[in-house]
């Protein structure tokens, strides 16, 4: 006869055992996932089960100032189908050092969770071993539990993998970092992780919770950097990671990664790299996870295009996949606010960009005119003259050239200075191209050159399609110091009138849209100004009726264009 327990006892195991509850219920309307600013969350890894999407996160949480990663906690976002926008979020799901007593509980690294082969979840993290007799105490631990939501335990009481496990007495290597697991059509287990420049894999045994052979380094992966993700469809191997190779397209600076795969007949390599399928995100890593779920193939990344967020207050994103055969296609990435949309009196954006010099890598042009004045600054988010320490470049200048004229009223700029040779300008000054092609300064302007402080510069109204500010460099002995900046803006004066108008299509035909909107500015005109329209879904348009569209005029802040579209048979 079994013997009852005591009814507090009972309660106590009972509740102990419980999957908890969802921190927030919220309905997304796109990329980032959360944008709100309220939750920052980085690494993403999905698991597909029972009809739900989990994807397993980081958490970030420095104050916005901090330049540095600052993360102790894991969180859950779950939903059924990602294009519903319908998500619940479990935060601090996984709290290293509360489950792991060898913890020490900071860096909560890229972890991954799997259903193993028991029916049990499997989260593989790497977090800080309390061990510091080692050249890198980052170590893979495992927690298990029977539901995807935890409550989790840790089942060998120590980590899984660690520094010694990979480079025994050796005291250079990578950290040991960005787990994931794999398991075969022939069940068996593969543990991967990889970080600056190498990629490993191991097989674990039936337990999932031991490792069964050598810890081997694969091969073939060009540009490899961090964060391996497999994943097998038609009989062949698939791995993405994060590709980085500083200079070219994909990753201008060497700050920046971008999205890569790779192919192989077999889950260990040797891997072919394939190609590049997403890049050019607003965060330096990506970290990405690619998985079916619901009939469709998605992808899971990071960037910085949360509010308040940055380089180490990320939040994930989600796109679906597309294929070509065996071949996986660009990644389209998306946003629930598209930058190209966001009301701005901005005009840099609309524009081309290009200077006299630019230092590349690690900077990148770009930065001056990507929307995105940094707080926490890394080197892909300034420009900068740097020609090394014995320049006798004076001056270097950059320009915005558009594709219509444009009404300019005033400029923003950022000059920073670091303790080598970078300086703010000792003077700089501001030209336009008047119809005829000559170069005239504007008329009204005040240069300030501090340093880490944003400069705003009115002027007198002009019309131009060329912009160019020339900066002269700060001279010591006979040589003159290396200028950069993180973002240089121009300001259009706001116009009369945002019009509304009417336009008409047929029921199945997409309507179509003016590229241009007329508006008239003040002592300036009336002026062709481009415009982006939101998109417009098939639906809208599928029947009878009217609708209405909505558009961004280039530098227009105060609202969007507006257009009564009326379908009709």
């Amino acid at each position: 006869m079994t013997p009852k327990l005591p009814l507090l006892f009972a309660v106590i195991t009972c509740c102990a055992s419980a999957a908890p509850r969802p921190t927030k219920s919220f309905h997304s309307d796109g990329n980032p996932i959360l944008g709100d600013g309220s939750y920052f969350s980085a690494d993403a890894a999905p698991l597909s089960v029972d009809g739900k999407l989990y994807i397993y996160a980081g958490h970030d949480e420095p104050p916005p100032e901090v330049g540095g990663f600052v993360m102790y906690d894991y969180g859950v976002f779950v939903t059924e189908d990602p294009e519903s926008g319908d998500w619940e979020l479990y935060t601090d799901n996984l709290d290293p050092d509360k489950v792991f007593d060898w913890a020490s509980g900071n860096r909560a690294y890229a972890g991954h969770c799997a259903k193993g082969l028991d029916g049990r979840f499997y989260w593989y993290v790497p977090v800080e071993w309390k061990n510091n007799d080692v050249p890198n105490n980052m170590a893979i631990g495992v927690a298990v539990s029977d539901g995807p939501l935890g409550p989790w335990k840790d089942p060998i009481g120590k980590p899984l993998v660690t520094w010694k496990d990979v480079f025994g007495e050796e005291k250079h290597g990578q950290e040991v970092i960005d787990p994931h697991l794999f398991i075969d059509d022939d069940k068996t287990a593969y543990l991967y992780w990889g970080s600056w420049g190498a990629a490993r894999v191991v097989k674990l045994d039936g337990s999932m919770t031991a490792l069964d052979g050598e810890i081997t380094t694969m091969t073939g992966l060009e540009a490899f950097y961090e964060a391996p993700w497999v994943f097998k469809r038609n009989g062949t191997y698939y791995l993405v990671y994060d590709w980085k190779l500083g200079g070219t397209k994909f990753t201008p600076s060497n700050y920046q990664a971008a999205i890569a795969y790779a192919t192989s007949s077999s889950p260990t390599g040797p891997w072919k790299t394939e190609s590049v399928i997403l890049w050019g995100t607003s965060s330096t890593t990506v970290h990405p996870s690619i998985i079916e779920h619901g009939g469709k193939w998605w992808i899971t990344y990071h960037t910085k295009d949360a509010e308040t967020g940055g380089h180490f207050r990320r939040s994930v994103a989600i796109d679906e996949v597309k294929w070509d055969g065996d071949k996986i296609l660009p990644v389209e990435q998306t946003w629930a606010n598209p930058p190209k949309l966001k009301l701005t009196n901005n005009l840099a954006l609309d524009a081309a960009l290009t200077a006299s010099f630019s230092e590349e890598p690690p900077m990148s042009l770009a930065a001056l005119h990507d929307g995105r004045p940094p707080v926490v600054r890394l080197p892909p988010d300034m420009w900068s003259t740097y020609r090394g320490n014995e320049s006798k470049v004076e001056s270097d200048w950059a320009q915005y050239t558009w594709d219509l004229p444009v009404p300019i009223s005033g400029v923003g700029i950022m000059f920073h200075q670091d303790p080598n040779w970078h300086r703010p300008p000792a003077e700089w000054k501001l030209e336009y191209q008047d119809p005829g092609g000559a170069w005239r300064e504007v008329e009204g302007a005040k240069y300030p050159t501090d340093a880490d402080k944003w400069i705003t510069v009115d002027f007198k109204p002009i019309v131009t399609k060329a912009l160019r500010a020339t900066f002269m460099g700060q001279p010591e002995g006979d040589y003159f110091h290396s200028m950069i900046a993180s973002e240089w803006e121009v300001y259009s004066p706001p116009a009369d009138k945002l019009p509304s108008g009417r336009i008409a299509t047929k029921v199945g035909e997409a309507p179509k849209l003016p590229e241009t909107v007329k508006l008239s500015f003040d002592k300036l005109g009336t002026l062709p100004v481009p415009i982006d329209w939101k998109s417009i879904p098939p639906a809208r348009y599928a029947k009878p009726g009217t609708f209405k569209a909505e558009g961004k005029a280039a530098g227009q802040d105060a609202g969007y264009v507006t257009l009564e579209v009326k379908v009709t048979r």
